[in-house]
């Protein structure tokens, strides 16, 4: 079995804001990220594992400390960026150190792909965070996802919308850039065992099972198979929306808000990152 890990930081046990040094940084998100290898290969000994390194600009993880038959996607800017090197060969996805959408009070440096440039992303009205928007992909790839760890706030809104996968708890945010913690080495034990869990389970039911129930639903079916899908983009300012509004299929519905329609969600997803890219574009100006 090929399983998918995507790393992000903000979820990750310890650290409150991004003015934590690099280097603790690359630490502890390395280390969460080999306990859910490890959670895997506790049950499934041959798993191949791929791994998109998805905080800033993709350079985080400390490869010396990974197991040395993993693949590692690094670097940025990248087509599909937090999703990149996922295709039909991978059999489960696991989000590590994932955050809450913008506007989630109380949620671990929360923010939507660019905590400069967005407002808030509707996915056919319905607004949604990172985890939503990447398994729109995922889910048309056929690939379940399975397991993820963060913040509670994170995990009470995504778990909502994949109720057959395994969450695990690593903080409780009292404000954006205040928490209480786990400690490292406990944060790692639960993501070892929510991991090792997920993975019994879809050896169990199976990958295509697992697909149709992460599809059951009313919102589900709305925002990962509904065909085609329209993204709306709010926008912090005019100026990121003017930029943006240049995206050739886009569609201008208000000074911040641009929306695009289409049947490929690797379209929808090129549609994001280039309004991301606008905003960065925005605040040098």
């Amino acid at each position: 079995m090929k399983y998918f890990i995507s790393l992000d930081m903000e979820g990750v046990a310890g650290l409150a804001s991004w003015s934590e040094t690099s280097q603790e940084q690359r630490e502890l998100m390395t280390g969460e990220t080999c306990a859910a290898i490890e959670g895997i290969r506790s049950v499934d000994e041959q798993a191949a594992v791929v791994i998109a390194d998805s905080h800033s600009r993709g350079q985080n993880l400390l490869l010396g400390r990974l197991p040395q038959d993993v693949e590692v996607v690094r670097g940025y800017p990248r087509p599909l960026y937090m999703v990149e090197g996922a295709d039909e060969s991978c059999d489960a996805a696991l989000f590590v150190g994932y955050h809450a959408p913008i506007g989630t009070r109380n949620g671990s440096m929360d923010h939507t792909y660019s905590s400069s440039a967005i407002y808030e992303v509707l996915a056919n009205g319905h607004v949604v965070g990172e985890t939503e928007l990447n398994m729109v992909l995922l889910s048309r790839l056929g690939i379940p996802l399975i397991f993820a760890s963060g913040d509670d706030q994170y995990c009470a809104f995504s778990q909502r919308f994949f109720p057959h996968a395994s969450f695990v708890t690593t903080k409780w945010a009292t404000g954006r850039y205040s928490q209480r913690t786990l400690m490292p080495e406990t944060s790692m034990a639960l993501i070892r065992e929510g991991a090792a869990t997920a993975t019994r389970h879809l050896l169990l039911r199976g990958r295509s099972t697992l697909v149709e129930e992460q599809q059951q639903g009313v919102v589900q079916q709305e925002i990962l198979t509904t065909s085609p899908s329209t993204w709306t983009v709010r926008f912090l300012t005019t100026s990121a929306c003017d930029v943006a509004s240049w995206i050739p299929g886009s569609h201008r519905s208000g000074g911040r808000e641009l929306s695009y329609t289409s049947e490929e969600p690797i379209e929808l997803y090129r549609f994001l990152m280039s309004c991301t890219v606008a905003g960065r574009y925005d605040k040098d100006l």
